[in-house]
């Protein structure tokens, strides 16, 4: 005779298999609910969208167009009915793969809802980080760099800070999950050092020819050969000096902004005008 049978056919067993179908009705209603509070909570506080221009999108340039907000929520709601179904048993008194499947499972669902929180609030502080980082940088940067013959500094910097970020939140998560991820980062920390050694090597060749500018800037600023308010002249261009900086110095006439590199003032004939 089957479980189930000896259960309906003994009148005291009723109200055992009663409580146990009423715990997977409230785990199924539950998990439904923790799906819809997770998708809700994450839009109103945009957190889902900021992991739409973060994870998400990183996701698509390799081919995979995945929500991961959706799938966190997805397994929430799964964690939900898997424990459900483990106390459903546990009142009917079934341990029949209790101790080889269901136990380690629940044991290991905290770790997989840590990860899953990892990745999704990562995800979403990564990209508010990088956001704060490229338009404090724009400012305060680009403009200068443009000097150096150097477009979008901010930009680039900010991918830089995003993807490494990124790469310490994955980390994190595998951790989490108990996946061994030494010789991960052994190859990251490998990738790491040849790119920061090319990046340097890339940022000295393209110094290379900026350091006359830099060295006549800093005889400018030494001597106060050039101030601002002085009204400068070399070759057909004029202009009152409005700024001075390592690479250029900066003047302004009717026709608009000139940057003028340092080192053509070190090695042409200018003029000076004092107000």
């Amino acid at each position: 005779m089957g479980f189930l049978d000896s259960v309906i056919q003994s009148d005291a067993s009723v109200p055992i298999l009663i409580a146990a179908v009423i715990i997977l009705i409230i785990g199924f209603v539950v998990g439904k609910l923790v799906k819809q509070f997770v998708l809700q909570f994450a839009e109103a506080t945009g957190v889902r969208q900021k992991v739409r221009f973060g994870i998400d999108k990183e996701a698509k340039k390799f081919g995979f167009n995945i929500d991961f907000v959706y799938l966190a929520a997805l397994v929430l709601k799964y964690v939900v009915f898997i424990i459900a179904v483990f106390l459903a048993l546990r009142v009917l008194g079934v341990e029949v793969g209790m101790s080889t499947i269901l136990i380690p499972l629940i044991s290991y669902l905290p770790n997989i809802v840590s990860a899953i929180i990892i990745l999704i609030i990562g995800s979403a502080m990564i990209e508010i980080i990088a956001d704060v980082l490229k338009y404090n940088l724009r400012d305060r940067l680009d403009e200068k760099a443009k000097t150096a013959g150097m477009a979008n500094v901010s930009t680039n910097v900010a991918a830089y800070v995003r993807y490494f970020l990124y790469l310490v939140v994955f980390i994190t998560a595998f951790l989490q999950l108990g996946i061994k991820v030494e010789s991960l980062m052994f190859l990251v920390l490998s990738i790491g050092i040849i790119a920061l050694g090319t990046l340097a090597i890339l940022f000295i060749f393209s110094l290379k020819d900026h350091v006359p500018s830099v060295s006549y800037g800093i005889h400018l600023a030494n001597n106060k050969v050039i101030v601002r308010g002085d009204v400068l002249q070399i070759d057909d261009l004029r202009g009152e000096v409005v700024e001075i900086t390592l690479l250029a110095t900066v003047i302004k006439n009717k026709d608009g902004i000139h940057h003028i590199p340092n080192s053509k003032l070190a090695h042409n004939i200018f003029s000076i005008s004092k107000r």
